[in-house]
């Protein structure tokens, strides 16, 4: 998602006051100042989503060795690709009776074969609802 700004989110998915206190979580290395130094300062909207790893080694050993992929690049390449990626970022679920899996996968009914390495990045224990 490294293509992806924090102002991407406006009239999608959160409203501007939203995506600016998302971006403003985020620490981003910016400078040189004027010693010459670079800094961190909080996130603007206009600042792009951090890359989750910092290099493809981290993200082989968080994927069961396997390089994940920008999910940017999927919704561009394929027709329909923001419904795909919903699907697939959502569509984590128990495998049905007699589908058995290797370790390391996971279920998911809307990825080819069904078995994907990617673990459900989304899962009830991350959420926190006002209720």
């Amino acid at each position: 998602m490294e293509f992806v700004a924090f102002r991407n989110l406006i009239g999608v998915s959160h409203t501007e006051a939203e995506a600016k206190a998302l971006a403003q979580e985020v620490e981003v290395q910016d400078g040189p100042n004027e010693s010459g130094e670079m800094f961190l300062r909080p996130g603007k909207i206009s600042d792009y989503f951090p890359k989750p790893y910092p290099n493809p080694e981290a993200a082989r050993a968080a994927n069961n060795g396997a390089l994940p992929p920008d999910l940017s690049y999927i919704v561009n390449a394929r027709h329909g690709g923001e419904d795909y990626v919903f699907a697939l970022l959502t569509g984590y679920c128990d495998a049905p009776a007699g589908v058995s899996l290797r370790e390391g996968l996971h279920y998911n009914p809307y990825f080819p074969g069904q078995a994907i390495g990617m673990a459900p990045p989304i899962y009830d224990e991350v959420l926190e609802y006002d209720d």
